[in-house]
């Protein structure tokens, strides 16, 4: 597993690094550590896009950990991300940034450990497929999805299949997974890779908009926020 550090305190570094080290010999997780102190000094690392998880400090001199974060969107959607900050109120501007946890100091190794179980548990979702009229697809690369008579056509990170099966059909094998949200006639959004909603769209964390139905905008944004805040909340 494959993690970054980025904090431009390098007593801060060193501790969340010593807990993640002290995780890994309790899961048994194999770790590589690397600590920037800089969000510019991240950027412009190499592999900056391949991290499997980022702790990402928000108040940091020079670029802050908001628009780090933002830069690092542009390259990598899948890393997760976890912002560090001793304020709630950036919790907001977080959720552009598809954070994936927030996490408060003063903290202790025992959060930490929690955030690492789950972050773990959801680079193993990261690889769960459902398949589809022969065609396998990873849930997690899969975008939105939109009906065209006796097809539907699911636009994914990567590719656009267009495979036939009804709108009803797929809606009822996605159902037991209440990311995939119905936003509008014949159209299915994935809110774990949607960046915002705004006033017409959902915004995908790719840039790509999808127009949601009128009589539906006010509940869909409330239940994409609904379910961000529970994930937080559950984080503690």
């Amino acid at each position: 597993m494959n993690i970054a550090i980025v904090d431009d305190n390098k007593t801060e570094q060193d501790k969340l690094g010593s807990c993640v080290l002290r995780w890994a010999r309790s899961s048994g997780a194999g770790v590589q550590i690397t600590a920037y102190d800089s969000g510019e000094a991240f950027l412009s690392a190499e592999q900056n896009g391949n991290y499997d998880i980022v702790f990402m400090d928000i108040i940091m001199d020079g670029m802050n950990g908001i628009e780090t974060a933002r830069i690092l969107r542009s390259v990598s959607i899948d890393t997760l991300l976890i912002f560090i900050t001793t304020s709630p109120e950036f919790m907001a501007q977080a959720f552009p940034c598809h954070a994936f946890d927030y996490v408060m100091k003063p903290y202790t190794p025992e959060r930490i450990t929690e955030v690492l179980d789950e972050a773990k548990r959801a680079l193993g979702k990261l690889s769960e497929v459902i398949e589809i009229v022969g065609c396998r697809l990873l849930l997690s690369d899969i975008l939105y999805i939109y009906s065209d008579s006796n097809y539907c056509e699911i636009h994914t990170k990567q590719t656009l299949q267009r495979l036939r099966i009804s709108f009803t059909e797929l809606s009822e094998r996605l159902s037991p997974y209440p990311t995939f949200t119905v936003v509008g006639r014949g159209v299915i959004v994935n809110f774990d890779n949607v960046s915002h909603i705004s006033d017409t769209d959902c915004v995908m964390v790719n840039g790509d908009r999808v127009l949601v139905s009128r009589r539906r905008i006010k509940e869909t944004e409330k239940a994409f926020y609904d379910r961000q805040f529970k994930k937080m909340l559950s984080k503690g």
